[in-house]
């Protein structure tokens, strides 16, 4: 694998913190340590300091990797790769494409992703929280457009991972494990209200 890292340099803050968003995805889903790192050498990132982000994108390629060498043909794993998506991809098509970055939807729909993972009892509130605030820090929107839970449920059904019209969400099952699950419409909806302007 050959990145050149260089080519950061020329992006403004907003794409610098839009990418940051998944890089930090692949810590609640695979990695607790990654997490942890991330958390300690986000103002390097952000900084786009050299060591650091070869080590982040080294990383990310290694877990995605694994991830994608376990579920070659898609039949399931794979889809975890996904956290934060189904939210924020209802967040780029409720607001249209290109009013939010893809990363800035994907970082808030990882909030949302993890909210909802707290309240089906998989982790506690306090790790949901963690999340959120690494997301912050990061530069990336923690709240979604106020689009009314009805709209983001209406796009969500269009999702590649809805199952005749039911809503499959990855949610973390542990610290650095992932799952896909469903969830019903009323949970949802509780998890958008907490989270939108």
């Amino acid at each position: 694998m050959i990145a050149d890292l260089d080519t950061l340099d020329s992006l403004p803050a907003r794409e610098v913190s839009a990418g940051l968003a998944e890089v930090i995805k692949y810590g609640p889903i695979a990695d607790e340590a990654f997490l942890g790192w991330i958390e300690t050498n986000l103002d390097a990132l952000r900084a786009l300091d050299k060591s650091a982000l070869a080590y982040a994108v080294r990383r990310s390629c290694e877990i995605k990797a694994a991830v994608v060498g376990q579920d070659e043909r898609e039949q399931g794993l794979r889809a975890i790769l996904n956290f934060g998506h189904t939210f924020g991809h209802a967040i780029e098509a409720g607001l249209g494409y290109g009013a939010w970055l893809h990363g800035e939807a994907v970082g808030c729909g990882m909030v949302m992703a993890a909210d909802l993972s707290a309240r089906l009892g998989l982790i506690d509130a306090a790790y949901a929280q963690r999340l959120a605030r690494l997301i912050e820090r990061a530069g990336l929107p923690v709240r979604g457009p106020a689009l009314g839970a009805a709209r983001y449920l209406e796009l969500m059904r269009l999702d590649k991972k809805a199952e005749g019209g039911e809503i499959r969400f990855v949610v973390i099952e542990s610290p650095g494990r992932a799952g896909v699950r469903p969830a019903s419409d009323d949970l949802v909806a509780q998890v958008i209200a907490a989270h939108t302007a």
